[in-house]
């Protein structure tokens, strides 16, 4: 069983390549770097069902990779000014949804072909490694965070992904200044789950009341170390399966459980200094 990481290229590195890794969970062994062609970062990687074809993105390219052989596809490049912040795929469909500056792009992994942007009008999060959207079990809805509006406020958008249209925004506004960073949807579609940078909360966005999400749930605080480096923010959040709940990535270099029904904290569980990103995987 193998698992894959796309880690991010910083802006001070340009002449890196981008790779993605392959790793032996069994062995607990990284494999050979897989090069990847594309120009900028690495900030997003999805698994295809069936779990042989990885889709990674590279600047603003959609990279194929084998999960195999390890032979990469002929990539698809979204165009100028498109870096790819986020990915997400339809469990309903072969659509995947690349999140842009600005935008969200829908790709239809059967022919390999971008549809026309859906403008968001929201800028992506400032953190590194951002993950700001995600679909809904049935497809029906993708939602999308970022910063928008007059005040430039942290917002939640949905859009239906049968006809493509935006829906009216909430924000979070009243708790003060917002930069979220991801979202997770919870496995009965009740509720939205936003990580916010600027603030160290997580923001519990009930649809049933969607115009006036909850109070924010304030992370609890990490050990600083000389040693530690990273945002030091939240940066992603991913639902466990079953009733394991979710888990947050906090910059400090620790991933921290959180059980969304008492709005609780489990004991945080030490990773890689500078963490971003987090997937789960079936049980091998």
């Amino acid at each position: 069983m193998t698992s894959t990481v796309a880690p991010s290229t910083p802006p001070s590195e340009v002449s890196v390549q981008n790779v993605v890794i392959p790793i032996n969970l069994v062995t607990q062994q990284a494999e050979r770097p897989i090069r990847i062609p594309g120009q900028g970062g690495t900030h997003a990687i999805v698994v295809m069902p069936g779990g042989r074809t990885i889709l990674a993105a590279s600047g603003s390219t959609i990279v194929p990779v084998d999960a195999v052989t390890h032979q990469v596809g002929a990539p698809l490049d979204l165009g100028p000014g498109r870096t790819i912040f986020g990915m997400a795929l339809d469990p309903a469909s072969t659509i995947l949804y690349a999140l842009v500056a600005g935008a969200v792009v829908p790709v239809n992994t059967a022919n390999a072909t971008a549809g026309l942007p859906i403008p968001t009008d929201l800028s992506v999060s400032s953190v590194y490694s951002p993950h700001g959207i995600a679909v809904t079990a049935d497809g029906a809805t993708v939602y999308v965070v970022g910063q928008g509006g007059a005040d430039y406020g942290g917002r939640v958008l949905p859009i239906t992904t049968s006809t493509g249209a935006t829906q009216p925004t909430t924000g979070f506004d009243q708790f003060g200044i917002a930069d979220p960073a991801a979202i997770a949807v919870t496995p009965d579609g009740s509720m939205l789950l936003v990580v916010d940078s600027a603030d160290n909360w997580i923001n519990p966005v009930s649809l049933a009341t969607f115009s006036d999400p909850a109070t924010p749930v304030r992370l609890p605080p990490q050990p600083v170390s000389a040693s530690s480096t990273g945002t030091q923010h939240p940066t992603d959040i991913v639902l466990g399966p079953g009733r394991t709940g979710a888990f947050v990535v906090d910059g400090f270099s620790a991933v921290i459980p959180y059980d969304p029904t008492r709005q609780t904290f489990g004991r945080a569980i030490p990773v890689c200094s500078g963490a971003s990103s987090m997937t789960v995987a079936p049980a091998p």
